[in-house]
């Protein structure tokens, strides 16, 4: 009888994990139709679908047999980590709130730097709106010796005679070939013709329309403005800790430290050396002074933007390689793993196609639940990408325990926001693809695949592309209410 009950159970366990698996493609094909044939059709064909309830209400009656089994397995674990309980709690409370073209002379861009200005909707000095110029055109925060000041004062004062220096990046080949260049710079002139007109397609090379945008809103007047009669300007200090931080190059020291120990780290244990104290001391210090480093530019980040750094790509990935940096501080087995983990994440920060102005806070992010659903689902993030190296059911139950509270948390936060615990947006969609994904390895006695720790790794690495498509595809493939995190 017993065994009759035990087979039932099994039966109806593994019919639920069918129809979770067949709900995560319907989503994921919904989150495609959506982009392409919008919100509506999407909801009208499949969210709100008949057929999307039932499959769903099945799903979930097929599940509450095994919710007390589960409900005792947890009460257990978190029995022998209460430390980790505590820390877990802790971290879930929502927190409140030039050539012969003429330059400007160096002395009097210099004295411009600390000039307070508006710009992107927040008051900063004028070193900022140079420095996100510059590099945004060159790829460089200078450009032929000169200053972002230089550049930015020197195109302001005479557009004519910078309009035909070579100093707008071009990537890609194709737009090369169609501007008639052999070098990895254009000139602003070589966009248009004699008459004036645009040379290349409207929306062909959008990273190139950014740059002459930028450019015709300098040589307008639209970039920036003088500080407003009546507006407070900034304090001393905070200008100050604002120069401070645009003059160090925090993510490059920090991902070139993190690979260079990690790659130190590799050798040490290849040649079994990693054990002597006094080298594992070292690496530890050195661990914990990066961790410092990164810590110490998110607070002046937040010092200067007046918010928690949470709101954009860029700010999340530091967050990333943060939880990443600090987990490795505290583990010896996952070290190395932690520390790729950050370095790579602070690579992708610095080289990618991201945007990291520190930017006014927008009114949707002004939330107590920001830092809270935030900082839960990143270190979530984190620990799923540490899992691709090495298959820890302990560290995959907290990640998986991290993520659904980030999920609860967000429809909390939409519900105050937009009005709807869940609206079906591309993000949440896929975060809780996520969930559901990552759920599969964590039952090995119903599915019997996943007691080869061979199995294991292979699924853990295919399904971090679920996280990948939820942090970066959604953001820059599909469209959605969390676009605003761009």
């Amino acid at each position: 009888m017993i065994m009759k009950k035990s087979n039932l159970i099994q039966h109806i366990r593994r019919t639920s994990f069918a129809l979770y698996a067949i709900l995560t493609v319907i989503m994921a094909i919904a989150t495609l139709l959506e982009n392409s044939y919008g919100t509506e059709f999407a909801h009208q064909h499949i969210y709100e679908a008949w057929w999307f309830y039932t499959l769903w209400g099945m799903a979930l009656m097929a599940t509450l047999p095994c919710i007390p089994a589960h409900v005792r397995c947890v009460w257990r674990f978190i029995r022998r980590k209460r430390y980790a309980a505590t820390v877990f709690f802790l971290l879930t409370i929502p927190t409140m709130n030039a050539s012969e073209v003429r330059v400007v002379e160096k002395a009097q861009a210099d004295s411009m730097r600390a000039v307070q200005v508006r710009y992107n909707n927040r008051i900063c000095p004028l070193n900022t709106v140079a420095r996100d110029f510059t590099l945004k055109l060159t790829g460089k925060t200078t450009f032929q010796g000169l200053t972002p000041e230089q550049v930015l004062l020197s195109w302001a004062e005479y557009p004519e005679d910078w309009k035909d220096v070579a100093m707008i990046k071009v990537k890609k080949s194709e737009a090369k070939e169609l501007l008639g260049i052999a070098t990895k710079n254009a000139r602003f002139s070589d966009f248009f013709d004699k008459q004036g007109n645009y040379r290349l397609m409207p929306n062909q090379f959008p990273d190139i329309e950014d740059r002459l945008i930028l450019v015709g809103m300098l040589t307008k007047g639209m970039l920036f403005a003088p500080l407003p009669q009546g507006v407070q300007p900034l304090s001393q200090e905070k200008v100050q800790a604002e120069l401070l931080y645009n003059v160090v190059p925090w993510d490059t020291i920090l991902f070139a430290s993190c690979f260079t120990l990690a790659f130190i780290l590799f050798l040490l244990r290849m040649k079994k050396k990693e054990n002597v104290k006094g080298i594992r001391l070292s690496v530890l210090s050195v661990k914990c002074i990066l961790s410092l480093f990164l810590l110490t530019a998110l607070g002046i980040r937040w010092y200067i933007s007046d918010h928690l750094p949470l709101t954009s790509t860029y700010e999340t990935l530091l967050i990333v390689a943060l939880t990443a940096l600090f987990f490795s501080c505290f583990t010896h087995k996952n070290d190395l793993p932690a520390l790729i983990v950050a370095a790579s994440t602070l690579l992708v920060a610095h080289i990618g196609a991201l945007d990291p102005q520190v930017t006014s806070l927008m009114p949707v992010l002004q939330s107590p639940w920001l830092s809270s659903h935030v900082t839960t689902i990143m270190i979530s993030y984190c620990l799923f990408a540490l899992l691709l190296f090495r298959p820890n059911r302990a560290m995959l139950i907290w990640a998986e325990l991290l993520l659904a509270t980030g999920i609860i948390l967000g429809a909390i936060w939409a519900k105050t926001a937009w009005g709807a615990y869940w609206s079906w947006d591309p993000k949440e969609t896929w975060a809780l693809i996520s969930l559901i994904v990552y759920m599969y390895p964590l039952h090995p006695a119903t599915l019997p695949w996943f007691r080869s720790e061979r199995h294991q790794k292979i699924y853990l690495r295919l399904a971090f592309l679920t996280i990948l498509m939820t942090y970066f595809g959604c953001n820059y493939l599909l469209t959605g209410m969390h676009s605003y995190a761009n």
